[in-house]
C-alpha cells in the first residue's frame, strides 16, 4: 500500500524533495516503459483541467 504525499500549506523546497522521494519510491519496482505511461496518463489529465479553464475564461 503507498504511503499518502503529505504537503506542507506554504509550499516549498521540503515539499519539492517529498515528492522527488515519493516518486522515487514509486518508480523502484515499474519499468521505463509504465513510468512514461503512467507520467503520460497524469499529463493527460492537467492538459484536460487546463483546456477546460482556458475555454471557461474566453
Amino acid at each position: 500500500m503507498e504511503k499518502k504525499l503529505e504537503l506542507s500549506e506554504n509550499f516549498d523546497i521540503r515539499d519539492i524533495r517529498k515528492i522527488r522521494d515519493y516518486n522515487a519510491e514509486r518508480y523502484a519496482t515499474m519499468s521505463p516503459t509504465e513510468i512514461v505511461a503512467e507520467t503520460r496518463a497524469g499529463a493527460e489529465k492537467v492538459l484536460r483541467l487546463l483546456k477546460r479553464e482556458y475555454i471557461s475564461t474566453k
